[in-house]
């Protein structure tokens, strides 16, 4: 059925979504949105061999499809990107039974996102706000006197990382190994690996899990005002929370990074944007929708079918994988005029409805505290480098994950 549909597309559109579509390579890897807008045009769902799922790319489809998880399912949504070898499914069977608040569904999604809602709720992350400045300004500390930075090793991923970490009172000597493995994770969930790397990144899920779990047992006999002390009066089993917390570190952390470093490079890129933000503050939250509605982070989940359905007109089986691009659904012209051009002051004055943290059930938990971070790295890093710039002459490469979009690195100077 999956072959007989793309053969149909292919035979009646001469723009041949499925062969071009090539998220990985050049030059989509670093500028996906000219295909996007293509697709939406001429062949708005396709199948793709490279990622074997159906490519969701208009607003409203992708819309309709969180809207309604009974046929649209996440119950799948976390297979590897490419076949689990047997040996890295061994290592994988070292730590918890698998669960996921991304790969859940139904009454088990409710279950396991509800202590989490009322941790990251607007209220309680009032509290950490004073915690987040200081980090924030204590990364500026460390480079301000250099006139030179690369921003995503030393500020973009280092603040949020330390941000959950402190949430989780994890001591900060154990950072790097986290952050080592927020990132074998990722790419173990997201792109294509060897045999040998598949075993290293699954082990490093496993020495995660295993370390979340110790803290959660000092916590059983030393509670305090943390985060994970908080989970132990929920219903969640140790598993679970071990589970979720593993989740909120890798898929927390690793959004926020992103959309700092996208932030700055689309900010510092406008002339004038830069010199508003810190004359002006306020303007700062709806400058971060744009960033999140025009170079969105998470740029896509996959979807499973629990029925055959028609998206677009395409008929698409039962038990299908699809690809959810908000990347491309947060373009969409026929949603947002000019949707290719950044505007600052789009959501000024309008409501914020970009899908850049999903829709629905499966909207991010964690959006109230990401948004926090950027808004006060942007804070901090425009009062205090009222003159940063983009370092001339590098090139930017973005990294090989389908799911997250974000800059390797980004040089960032000042006078």
């Amino acid at each position: 059925m999956i072959e007989q549909n793309k053969t149909q597309s292919a035979g009646t559109c001469p723009f041949h979504a499925a062969q071009e579509y090539q998220p990985f390579n050049e030059p989509q890897l670093e500028n996906p949105y000219p295909f996007f807008k293509e697709a939406r045009k001429q062949e708005p769902v396709f199948y793709s061999s490279v990622v074997d799922a159906y490519v969701i790319t208009r607003y409203e489809d992708v819309l309709n499809i969180l809207k309604n998880p009974t046929v649209f399912s996440s119950a799948k949504s976390l297979q590897t990107a490419g076949d689990m070898t047997q040996e890295a499914a061994k290592v994988l069977q070292q730590g918890f039974p698998f669960v996921s608040l991304i790969n859940s569904d139904g009454e088990q999604h409710r279950r396991l996102r509800a202590p989490f809602l009322k941790v990251f709720a607007s209220d309680n992350l009032a509290k950490v706000e004073d915690s987040i400045y200081a980090i924030a300004n204590k990364l500026v500390d460390n480079f301000i006197n250099d006139g030179t930075v690369e921003i995503v090793s030393k500020f973009g991923h280092p603040l949020p990382l330390e941000v959950i970490l402190t949430m989780y009172g994890v001591p900060l000597e154990k950072m790097e190994q986290v952050k080592k493995s927020g990132s074998d994770i990722s790419l173990f969930f997201s792109s294509s690996l060897t045999p040998e790397r598949q075993i290293e990144c699954a082990n490093s899920y496993v020495s995660l899990q295993h370390y979340i779990a110790s803290l959660i047992e000092q916590r059983r006999s030393t509670p305090g005002d943390d985060l994970i002390s908080q989970l132990l009066t929920s219903d969640l089993t140790t598993p679970e929370i071990v589970l979720m917390l593993c989740e909120m570190i890798i898929a927390g952390h690793k959004t926020s990074a992103n959309l700092i470093s996208k932030a700055l490079k689309l900010l510092l890129d406008n002339p004038g944007a830069w010199q508003s933000l810190h004359e002006n503050p306020s303007l700062i939250p709806i400058a971060v929708e744009e960033v999140l509605r025009y170079d969105t982070p998470a740029q896509s989940m996959i979807r499973v079918t629990t029925q055959e359905v028609i998206i677009s007109g395409i008929t698409i089986p039962e038990d299908s994988r699809l690809l959810v691009l908000y990347g491309s659904a947060n373009r969409d012209s026929e949603k947002y005029e000019n949707g290719d051009r950044f505007n600052i002051e789009r959501f000024k004055d309008a409501p914020v409805d970009h899908l850049a943290f999903s829709h629905g059930t499966h909207h991010c938990t964690g959006s109230n505290l990401a948004r926090r971070e950027v808004r006060i790295a942007l804070e901090v890093l425009s009062q205090r480098l009222p003159n940063l710039r983009i370092t001339p002459n590098q090139e930017l490469h973005h990294l090989p994950i389908l799911t997250n979009r974000g800059y390797s690195s980004l040089n960032l100077e000042w006078d």
